[in-house]
């Protein structure tokens, strides 16, 4: 029977989405806060660049659908030995992230259907089923904003917690996620 290490590694699967959802979201920060110095005339180069950014949003929500879809079915692997309130503190900011990885993307779409403008997916309209409501619009793009600022902490609370582990405590953690190999004073 083979060894197995006490702190398995995650699917190959989660860690695919993980580092996707990862990559996807670091291009998105980049273009988001890029775009917004684009001017407003000719609209032709705005409209392409917000119409990139929706595109991924989309895209980055519907495969945050799927790992929650596959998380639940695949529960992460035990973590290393550690102090009660980083691991408290390591699940909360999971926690955080998911929630800003789904209410970010569907506020910035519900933004765009509130502003009367047609959302397209990749060059694809989708269907419109809002109404035009400069109000509510107003809302979901600060929804959008201050979510930005709430997911940009939990990433490098994320990162700053991965280097921890990889630099100071060399405990294999981060193999979980694929990086590495896992600590060999870890197997059962």
């Amino acid at each position: 029977m083979e060894t197995v290490t006490r702190y398995d590694r995650y699917t190959r699967t989660a860690i695919l989405l993980h580092w996707l959802i990862a990559v996807a979201v670091i291009v998105q920060f980049g273009w988001g806060w890029w775009m917004q110095d684009i001017p407003k005339q000719p609209i032709g180069p705005r409209v392409d660049a917000f119409n990139l950014h929706k595109s991924l949003g989309l895209t980055i929500l519907a495969l945050m659908c799927i790992r929650l879809g596959w998380r639940w079915r695949h529960p992460p692997p035990t973590l290393p030995p550690m102090p009660r309130w980083q691991s408290s503190l390591a699940h909360a900011n999971h926690v955080a992230l998911y929630a800003a990885l789904f209410v970010m993307p569907v506020a910035g779409y519900l933004g765009s259907v509130f502003s009367g403008f047609p959302v397209k997916y990749f060059g694809i309209t989708l269907p419109a089923w809002g109404w035009k409501d400069p109000s509510l619009k107003e809302f979901m793009s600060s929804v959008h904003y201050v979510t930005s600022w709430i997911l940009a902490g939990a990433v490098l609370l994320h990162v700053a917690g991965a280097l921890k582990h990889a630099v100071i405590a060399r405990d294999g953690l981060v193999a979980r996620m694929g990086l590495g190999r896992p600590n060999p004073n870890m197997r059962t």
